[in-house]
């Protein structure tokens, strides 16, 4: 299941804010043609999920996992960095535990 860091809740909870948007929205993670026709991953408030999302919370934040993306997603971490042009997401592989 993705994996939500808390640097990344505390980003969302901050735009939440800034939006006004009520404490119990969610932030759904779900995949969207661009102009050129590129399929990418975006974000958006929701104060449900839809049908299908994978749920789940950090830090009491819900995330909403669409389906179509809920497998390909399913060992990475959503994260936060800092660069020159602020605050930006970066998905990145789960540590795996070494296996014998």
């Amino acid at each position: 299941m993705l994996q939500v860091t808390s640097a990344a809740v505390t980003t969302f909870e901050q735009a939440k804010g800034a939006q006004d948007l009520p404490d119990s929205a969610g932030v759904r993670i779900f995949a969207q043609r661009d102009e050129q026709g590129e399929v990418g991953i975006a974000l958006a408030f929701s104060e449900e999920p839809q049908e299908g999302d994978q749920v789940t919370e950090t830090d009491g934040t819900a995330v909403f996992v669409a389906a179509e993306l809920a497998e390909p997603l399913a060992e990475t971490v959503l994260d936060v960095q800092q660069t020159e042009q602020g605050t930006e997401l970066v998905l990145s592989p789960q540590d795996t535990p070494d296996q014998p």
